[in-house]
């Protein structure tokens, strides 16, 4: 039965009620569902950390305190209790397509203390559970919703301070990333965050490694040779579909930032050789389209670099990744190409090296792959993760993988035999919310640090690009929670 205020605001509707075990220090997951959520714990404060239509963001939520869930938002929930409690949801469906989601418009992801909270909520279950008439019963129910959004949405709206300012970098960052060929106005949008320009540009370096305008530019020149390469348009037409209003003033920036015009990167592509790399090496070159989802498995057969050539294989490590495009970029004839974006990538590759080593030191590591097959311990040898994140992302080997290359085994009990309290582990397929429990039944709870993110299986550029922007989001959940603890 649906209520319509005549106005188009949205409409509420009562679903139900979950609860859900949650162990001390332990994770839960919180799949996506088109509904939206109120989530809080009466017997332990939580840490959120969720993904969806209002970025990714985290927060940590007090006991008795109240969150909102966004339709179609994934998040995973921690105990921060030693003890165990439990998790509860109240969901809800708004009237109309696209009210759901227009929750992220309303409030950002902030939790909120309802002194009233409670007695809303018996009634609401004393209703549910009968004794007066069915209608009644439903009214009163919904009656229960409208004060608990309408006192969420006030709390909220009391507590500006409680949005993160990363979380409101965030967001911007997320939008450029789906619609770079909108309009911008950097300016603007730093003045609207609530902060001077100069933290939120600091807190936007502190999410990618760039200001604003280098990742916006990034963005715009990696489609613009996408559509070069892909649909030989004119340079006016690629200049406007990916957000530039002048051809000319595109041009500009097109051959400073990547060495040559736009037409004769045309003449170079159609000229060029045929290759048989990843497609994700192509891309970044404008030469195959991106990848979709880079943490969805792909077929074991794509699932690894070309084999290097011997030289390669006893080269010393370092850089490995970077050479192995900048040798493409060479057999293109597009070595300009192939150096903006190693700079790039090695400014943004800096910035992880600098976060990670701000809060692990040289904390040693073993950094890990996760597949249906079991596990993958990767060595300092190693030509693609093993260099990329050892010695250009500033995790510290641990010193059983010195001189490996990668060693294959079936359970986490014998990754723990290498010796390594903390781990990086790259997760291939659904996620796995209790691997962090797992590692410390493995190798003890007393120091045990565990990482874990998602990951495709794919050794190429694009993926590695990918990976480093995730790995830097979840080394700043701890800020993303510290600026909205209030």
């Amino acid at each position: 039965m649906w209520m319509s205020d005549g106005l188009g605001l949205p409409a509420l509707h009562y679903l139900g009620e979950q609860r859900l075990a949650l162990g001390a220090r332990r994770t839960v997951e919180v799949p996506s569902v088109r509904y939206g959520r109120f989530v809080w714990s009466d017997s332990c404060s939580l840490l959120a950390v969720g993904e969806g239509v209002r970025g990714r963001w985290s927060c940590r939520v007090a006991q008795g305190e109240v969150l909102l869930l966004c339709p179609d938002e994934q998040v995973w929930v921690t105990s921060l209790s030693d003890h165990a409690g439990e998790l509860r949801m109240l969901y809800f469906e708004t009237r109309g397509e696209g009210h759901g989601h227009s929750i992220a418009s309303w409030v950002p992801p902030v939790p909120v203390r309802l002194p009233g909270v409670e007695p809303a909520l018996q009634a609401r279950a004393d209703a549910a559970n009968g004794g007066s008439a069915p209608l009644i019963d439903f009214f009163r129910i919904q009656a229960h919703l409208y004060e608990l959004m309408a006192a969420y949405l006030s709390g909220a709206r009391r507590r500006p301070g409680q949005y993160s300012l990363l979380s409101y970098a965030e967001q911007v960052r997320s939008q450029m990333a789906a619609h770079s060929e909108r309009e911008y106005s950097i300016e603007l949008i730093a003045r609207n965050s609530g902060v001077s320009p100069h933290r939120f540009y600091e807190a936007f370096r502190l999410l990618t490694g760039l200001t604003p305008h280098k990742y916006l530019s990034a963005l715009r020149l990696r489609k613009a040779l996408r559509l070069l390469a892909g649909d030989f348009r004119s340079v006016a037409e690629v200049a406007h579909a990916v957000g530039y209003e002048d051809e000319f003033y595109f041009s500009r920036v097109f051959k400073r930032e990547l060495g040559l015009a736009p037409s004769a990167f045309v003449r170079q592509i159609r000229a060029r050789p045929d290759v048989n790399v990843p497609c994700g090496d192509l891309a970044i070159f404008g030469l195959a389209a991106p990848p979709h989802d880079s943490a969805e498995p792909v077929p074991e057969s794509a699932a690894s670099p070309p084999a290097c050539p011997r030289e390669e294989e006893e080269a010393p490590p370092g850089a490995a990744w970077s050479r192995r495009v900048r040798k493409l970029g060479q057999l293109l004839g597009l070595e300009s190409v192939a150096a903006h974006w190693t700079a790039i990538m090695e400014r943004r590759l800096c910035h992880l090296k600098g976060l990670v080593r701000s809060r692990f030191g040289d904390t040693p590591f073993l950094v890990v792959g996760v597949d249906t097959d079991g596990y993958r311990v990767f060595g300092t040898r190693h030509p693609g993760l093993g260099d990329l994140l050892y010695i250009s992302g500033g995790f510290t080997p641990c010193r059983t993988v010195h001189g490996l290359r990668e060693v294959r085994v079936a359970s986490l009990d014998e990754v723990a035999a290498f010796g390594c309290r903390t781990a990086l582990f790259l997760v291939q397929g659904r996620a796995r919310p209790s691997l962090p429990a797992e590692w410390a039944d493995a190798v003890g709870p007393e120091g045990t640090r565990c990482l874990a993110v998602g990951w495709c299986g794919v050794e190429d550029a694009a993926r590695y690009e990918w990976l480093v922007e995730r790995l830097t989001l979840h080394l700043l959940e701890p800020e993303f929670a510290a600026d909205t603890s209030g």
